[in-house]
């Protein structure tokens, strides 16, 4: 019933409200979950789940803190994810993340034409009034995810968002809810982002409103005892109502879906290698190494375009309950 409203909230919307404002919340936080190229709802077990999947949350052991930067465009866009989570009580545990994209040093030409007096033809710049100018996305959040029973846990999400565009401001809240059920091994992930719909207002009245998105998603470690391996494959589904005809991979109307798929090999819980494919088919790819209370990851993304490739560093600390 809570997906209602949202589904077909844009709809309902109509010309008051422009879609495609939640893309900065699509991106991807921390490096080992966007190596498997953001199939990673079934597979986190880590602070980050508060991103990936709030239900599991209730596996992270102890208190954790994560960090991730990333870089792109020679390093003008930079995106840095802070999590912390800790356990509540028995079989349950809390979260805090800070989410953010900037993008510096924009160059603002709106004031800095030259028009020829004649034809009124834009001829060139004057530079002296062209100014720069940052822009910046932050989603404040907090989790909390409990363990059902052995099998099922579940959890939720609630994000505070904050957008700055040059002299613009908005604002909004929105909450995600994720299961987790495991049997026999496979891990199986059911993520619903954005359940009510989620609407941003700026300051100069416009309104934009980000519609539900409904992740599934299923990892299978196997373990082979004998090498001190464990082989992770694992995918996901990303469906929409947006009407992304031709930004998804198949579209229905105005529904689409996205699939990704990811593998991790792990050798002796100390070294992995990742790659995958995301939503956008681009190719993912990483390493990660973990010592005693401490992890570090790295992920690239390879983006064959203007914007150039992406590069993700990423920091885990994990050590016993503060209290």
């Amino acid at each position: 019933m809570l997906l209602i409203p949202g589904l077909f909230g844009q709809a309902l919307a109509g010309g008051g409200f422009k879609k495609y404002a939640g893309e900065f919340m699509y991106l991807g936080a921390g490096a080992r979950g966007t190596s498997l190229g953001g199939a990673y709802g079934a597979l986190v077990n880590d602070a980050s789940a508060s991103y990936w999947n709030p239900a599991a949350l209730s596996e992270v052991k102890g208190f954790q803190l994560q960090f991730m930067n990333s870089k792109q465009f020679i390093s003008s866009i930079q995106t840095n994810y802070l999590a912390v989570s800790h356990p509540y009580d028995d079989g349950a545990v809390i979260g805090l993340s800070l989410y953010f994209l900037t993008v510096n040093n924009i160059q603002n030409t709106a004031s800095a034409g030259v028009f020829d007096q004649t034809t009124l033809e834009l001829v060139g710049l004057d530079e002296s009034k062209i100014r720069s100018f940052n822009t910046g996305d932050y989603i404040l959040s907090a989790s909390y995810s409990r363990r059902w029973n052995e099998q099922l846990s579940w959890g939720a999400t609630l994000k505070m968002l904050y957008r700055d565009f040059d002299f613009t401001t908005a604002a909004g809240m929105g909450l995600d809810i994720g299961l987790l059920y495991r049997v026999r091994g496979l891990r199986l992930s059911a993520v619903a982002r954005d359940i009510t719909g989620t609407l941003i207002a700026w300051n100069s009245g416009e309104k934009q409103w980000v519609s539900p998105t409904i992740g599934l998603g299923a990892a299978w470690p196997l373990v082979l005892e004998s090498l001190s391996l464990t082989f992770s494959p694992t995918v996901g589904a990303q469906f929409m109502g947006e009407g992304r005809d031709f930004a998804a991979q198949t579209s229905v109307g105005p529904f689409s879906a996205d699939f990704m798929a990811g593998l991790e090999i792990n050798y002796n819980d100390v070294i992995s290698i990742r790659a995958g494919m995301d939503a956008l088919q681009r190719l993912n790819a990483g390493i990660g190494l973990k010592l005693p209370h401490i992890s570090f990851d790295y992920a690239f993304t390879a983006y064959a375009n203007e914007l150039g490739n992406i590069h993700r560093i990423n920091f885990n600390l994990a050590i016993d309950p503060l209290f």
